[in-house]
């Protein structure tokens, strides 16, 4: 993981002094266009320019400034002695323990073992960049433990943060385990999945997020992407977005749960513009964005109507009435 108050050391004596703002932003110098209109978010590592310069990773804005690759930059961010600066952020998690992840995990991109060389390829065979895996967090577990559910051996290991905390994670196995997916218990840590978004930070980041069923078709549209875990928005979910600066949701459902989609759209669109993505069309190629790609959802994107009002909701719905049936 980043250290992010060495991340905060960097900024502050290249780009500072760093000044407070608002919502969890500080305020510097862009090193790209030098006025002070730089907004970095620390719990988050985000960045942008107000003057439209740059807007993604903090990451990324350090790789672009000094020419350097990701490995590079890591390298350079580890040798500043960090500057504490963030109180701890309290989320409540019922009687639950704190959460951590569990023994034996590794980011993605350390580790020369075979399970991690493993990992690696498993996740690449799916198109994913392993350097945007390791700035979110992802990684995998090498060893595992006989406990209950603290045994995540095998297992890809998906980060959730509120307020760039780490809150909630879930497993992916990648070596043929018997549970496909493996979540911690609700009775451990006190939340469940329908409590947490994947990748909750885009909602304080961008001006449009795009909604989506799994992490990895999350992943695939990259750091606008959102996930839910789930086909329909937990009231957690909902509220989340609805109450973020977030002006436009695109929500992208898997092939066979447009409806369910229309229903997200009909609990968002009087506050956000939203569009809600048929990817009927392109069923040939997958039935979600992870096996469709994201060049052809941004495709249908630009081909679709912004739903905006009631009249309009509810003859997308009426068209979309007849029962489809995806084979597979």
């Amino acid at each position: 993981m980043i250290d992010k108050d060495k991340v905060y050391t960097y900024f502050d004596k290249l780009h500072g002094p760093m000044q407070k703002s608002s919502n969890g932003w500080y305020t510097g110098v862009c090193p790209i266009c030098g006025h002070t209109k730089l907004a970095v978010h620390f719990e988050y590592l985000q960045a942008k320019c107000w003057r439209g310069c740059f807007k993604g990773f903090a990451m990324d804005l350090i790789m672009l400034h000094h020419d350097l690759t990701y490995f590079a930059s890591k390298e350079m961010i580890e040798d500043f002695s960090p500057t504490y600066i963030r109180l701890p952020n309290m989320v409540s998690r019922g009687s639950g323990s704190d959460i951590s992840l569990p023994p034996g995990y590794h980011s993605i991109l350390s580790g020369n073992s075979s399970l991690g060389d493993r990992a690696r390829k498993y996740l690449e065979g799916r198109g994913f960049d392993l350097n945007y895996l390791d700035r979110i967090g992802v990684g995998y577990c090498n060893e595992g433990h006989a406990e209950y559910n603290k045994n995540y051996l095998g297992y890809i290991i998906i980060p959730f943060k509120k307020n760039g905390e780490l809150v909630y994670f879930i497993g992916r196995d990648f070596v043929g385990n018997k549970e496909r997916y493996k979540n911690p218990a609700n009775e451990m840590y006190g939340i469940g999945k329908s409590e947490v978004l994947f990748n909750e930070g885009a909602l304080f980041t961008y001006d449009r997020v795009y909604v989506l069923e799994g992490w990895t078709d999350a992943v695939t549209i990259g750091a606008q992407g959102v996930s839910t875990q789930g086909a329909d928005l937990s009231i957690y979910q909902r509220t989340k977005i609805l109450e973020s600066p977030v002006r436009e949701v695109v929500v992208i459902p898997d092939i066979g749960f447009y409806a369910a989609g229309l229903i997200t759209a009909e609990t968002l669109y009087r506050y956000k513009e939203v569009k809600v993505l048929d990817l009927w069309p392109l069923r040939e190629l997958g039935k979600d964005v992870n096996a469709i790609g994201r060049d052809a959802v941004f495709g249908l994107e630009n081909n679709t109507t912004t739903v905006n009002k009631l009249s309009l909701y509810k003859a997308i719905k009426i068209e979309h009435s007849t029962p489809r049936v995806y084979e597979t």
